[in-house]
Formats: C-alpha cells, sequence, structure tokens
C-alpha cells in the first residue's frame, strides 16, 4: 500500500513539473512576442511620421490610422505578460 501512494505522489509531482515547463515556455514566448511587438510598432510610427509629413494632402488621414494601430498593438502585446501573470498567480493548476 504504501508503495503504491509513493508511486502516486512521483506521478503527481511529474505532472507538476510539466505544468510548470509548459507555464515557463508560454511566458518564454510571451517575452518574445512583446519584443516582436515592439519592433512592429516602431515601424508603425515610423510609417505613419513619413505619411504625415511627405503624405501631400491625405497623409494626415492615412497616418492616424497606422499611429492608432501600432498604440493599440502596442498596448495588447505589453500587456498580455501581465494578464498571464495575474492567471498564473490567481490560478493554480496540478496541485
Amino acid at each position: 500500500m504504501i508503495d503504491l501512494l509513493s508511486q502516486m505522489n512521483d506521478l503527481s509531482l511529474g505532472a507538476a513539473d510539466g505544468m510548470s515547463g509548459l507555464i515557463e515556455s508560454g511566458k518564454s514566448t510571451l517575452k518574445w512576442g512583446q519584443r516582436l511587438g515592439l519592433i512592429c510598432a516602431a515601424i508603425a510610427f515610423a510609417i505613419g511620421g513619413y505619411l504625415l509629413m511627405l503624405g501631400g494632402d491625405r497623409g494626415r488621414q492615412k497616418c492616424i490610422g497606422w499611429f492608432i494601430g501600432g498604440a493599440v498593438g502596442l498596448v495588447i502585446v505589453m500587456g498580455a505578460l501581465g494578464i498571464a501573470q495575474g492567471v498564473d498567480s490567481n490560478i493554480k493548476f496540478g496541485g
């Protein structure tokens, strides 16, 4: 009976190790996504600035979409890691 209980503990610890590995993989993926999002937002702001300065009569109208899109995308990408960490701290999986 004691052997069965020790085997059950080993199985549950193995599942917890797998879950923590999955959580760490998710966090590293989100951090990588933040870097990519920051680069994309910088490109969007650069395109918007180019359109604002050299876009002619309709440049101001075209640049607003680039600025808003870059800002909204940046907020979403930067907030994703905070949301994931909040969920991770409030919800415990496995044990």
